[in-house]
């Protein structure tokens, strides 16, 4: 409901801001303005029509259509925002004896906004779908022992298997992952968006991962949407060990490493064990400790952790949405943070939310990280 109203709000705004000035007949204004309620009640379509919002059944075309031109929608909102703020600023200075103006007659300016929405919101979903290029993120670890130094993971998160993302992508993830010889490969949550029953062949490439120490994950909050309890051992059978409330200990080189992870706290309102970060790390030796987390928030409560991993942001879709998207994740959005001494890595995610298909600034990435002695 949230969502059908803000969405609500943005054609009100661009209703007011554009349309009503269109210099052609009322029923070309009309027409107009009925294609973007459209647009705008994507989710609700998406409900009603295809039966659920976070993963509706509906032929692919219409469903990219639709991502598309609601990307382009919400763009062509903060466009005309951006606009109208100009707008005002340079008002207020001729008020104060300048003569600034912004360039151009209004219709060569708001041709040029409809058509740089067009393009970007074109180009974002094509970002939000490519396969992502291998980002290097170094993190130095107090104590770290020699034998650790240069010991890499490679992180997967949010890959959102479903209607957008299918087997192809995934075997082209997997493969660029095995190239990298990772010592191991953690998957932090939101791995699909759809039934056991439905993806048994897209997700079926998790198993081809490779790793010298293993695969491990956690539960995001997407796999309590779709029966968790039926996929984690979908995602066992697949050799991923699921991670919760536990950990484990990894020997390398005579050197030990703990890995442990949490589940979603979407858990609890599916009847399951909400996160637990003490419970997880309970007699684990003193040793260096990554913890596994789909969601940043609450990482300052983990204590015990040198490590937290997690995702769930998307790293909000649109350089421009950082600063709210981190206002609901306790200032965490993208990158590496220091939370009380621990390391905090968010990840922008590997795939996307079919939800909401579109990245501007944020690009998706297969995140290799390497441990490095301080």
């Amino acid at each position: 409901m949230r969502l059908v109203i803000s969405s609500l709000f943005l054609l009100l705004y661009i209703a007011v801001s554009l349309i009503s000035f269109l210099p052609c007949r009322l029923s070309v204004k009309v027409a107009a303005g009925i294609v973007l309620l459209v647009v705008s009640q994507k989710y609700f379509l998406y409900e009603k029509i295809g039966g659920s919002f976070l993963a509706p059944r509906l032929p692919l075309p219409i469903f990219l259509s639709m991502e598309v031109l609601y990307a382009v929608f919400v763009l062509l909102f903060f466009l005309l925002l951006t606009r109208d703020g100009l707008t005002l600023l340079l008002w207020i200075s001729r008020c104060l004896g300048t003569s600034w103006r912004l360039p151009f007659p209004a219709a060569v300016r708001d041709t040029g906004i409809v058509m740089a929405a067009l393009i970007l919101g074109g180009w974002g979903a094509w970002q939000s779908i490519r396969v992502p290029d291998v980002r290097t993120v170094e993190i130095p670890v107090a104590g770290l022992s020699d034998r650790l130094d240069g010991f890499t993971l490679i992180q997967l998160s949010d890959i959102h298997i479903g209607l957008l993302l299918k087997k192809d992508w995934l075997a082209e993830v997997v493969r660029k992952t095995n190239s990298l010889a990772p010592d191991l490969v953690v998957l932090t949550g939101d791995m699909i968006d759809g039934s056991p029953g439905e993806l048994e062949q897209d997700i079926a490439p998790l198993g081809d991962l490779r790793a010298h120490y293993g695969v491990y994950g956690v539960t995001g909050n997407h796999e309590y949407y779709f029966q968790a309890e039926q996929w984690l051992p979908v995602f066992r059978q697949l050799g991923v060990d699921m991670l919760q409330n536990e950990h484990r200990t990894v020997s390398v080189n005579g050197a030990e490493l703990v890995l442990a992870g949490i589940p979603d706290p979407r858990a609890l309102r599916f009847g399951g064990h909400g996160p637990d970060a003490r419970k997880a790390l309970e007699g684990a030796p003193d040793a260096v400790r990554i913890l596994l987390a789909h969601q940043p928030s609450g990482a300052a409560d983990n204590i015990g952790a040198d490590i937290q991993l997690s995702g769930h942001t998307h790293g909000g879709h649109l350089f421009f949405l950082k600063p709210l998207v981190a206002a609901f994740n306790e200032g965490f959005v993208n990158g590496l943070y220091d939370v009380n001494g621990m390391k905090l890595y968010v990840s922008p995610g590997t795939g996307i939310w079919a939800g909401f298909s579109c990245r501007l600034g944020v690009p998706s990435e297969i995140t290799r990280i390497v441990l490095r002695a301080e």
